[in-house]
């Protein structure tokens, strides 16, 4: 996929900065739809138990980014032949999955009316995405140069 590190670093970065400007762009999008206006749930009292719900499921998401990040076993042989990849898959899967708190924050924030939870879970997108960047570019240290 990658013939050389470079590109591959380029790519991240462009992945990066997509899925950054995305949480944004859901809190305009929710502050557009709700603004002055209630949430699209029938029923208001919903929302704290999705929030709870969707709260754990966000913890749970953390746990898989951070296996996801720090296993050495995962695509273990894949290394041995193509550790450009490997290493550019592993960034790209804690990506996605840090991108998902960025959507549980626009459900929560279109149903509620709120954009406070819009905010928050913006927050954790934006600092999961950030480790996911250090980790990455601390493997980028023992990638060959080719």
């Amino acid at each position: 996929m990658f013939p050389n590190k470079a590109k591959m670093v380029r790519s991240a970065n462009l992945l990066f900065v997509i899925f950054a400007v995305a949480p944004g762009l859901y809190l305009l999008l929710a502050a557009l739809a709700t603004l002055g206006k209630p949430g699209f749930a029938r029923d208001p009292n919903i929302i704290p138990l999705l929030f709870f719900g969707l709260a754990l499921v966000s913890l749970a998401n953390i746990g898989v980014t951070v296996f996801v990040q720090t296993s050495r076993k995962l695509m273990s042989e894949r290394a041995s032949y193509d550790p450009i990849n490997r290493t550019y898959l592993i960034m790209a899967i804690g990506a996605v999955l840090s991108e998902a708190h960025g959507i549980y924050g626009l459900v929560l924030t279109l149903l509620s009316g709120s954009i406070f939870y819009g905010i928050g879970f913006t927050i954790i997108t934006w600092t999961s995405l950030w480790w996911v960047r250090r980790r990455f570019t601390q493997s980028l240290v023992s990638l060959p140069n080719a």
